[in-house]
């Protein structure tokens, strides 16, 4: 049997959910990698003065901020496939994981 990329009814239900995540995840982890990548270039780069150092240093901490945010995003795509999907048992429980999380960010930015 052989299967093509893309829908086909011999597909596991959540395949494609499965390959969301792991493009979601895997495209993010680059791109955050770049970000920082560039910022400490930029900051190798332009040692002679404080102000060109502190941009390298903002790009890398944006690319931090991005390893961060990347199980957020993940629980954001899951919540709206799952909602798509209908499947409000799992869309429930993601978006308390969600709400647990942005009250964890609410008391630890107090």
């Amino acid at each position: 049997m052989n299967r093509t990329h893309g829908s086909s009814r011999l597909e596991r239900p959540g395949a494609r959910l499965e390959h969301w995540l792991a493009s979601l995840l895997h495209y993010g982890t680059w791109i955050a990698t770049g970000t920082i990548a560039a910022g400490l270039a930029f900051t190798l780069r332009t040692q002679g003065g404080a102000g060109p150092a502190t941009i390298g240093a903002s790009v890398m901490t944006a690319g931090i901020a991005l390893f961060i945010l990347l199980p957020i995003m993940r629980l954001i795509l899951m919540l709206g496939v799952f909602l798509h999907q209908r499947d409000y048992r799992f869309g429930a429980i993601a978006a308390l994981v969600l709400a647990i999380v942005a009250a964890g960010l609410l008391v630890g930015a107090a």
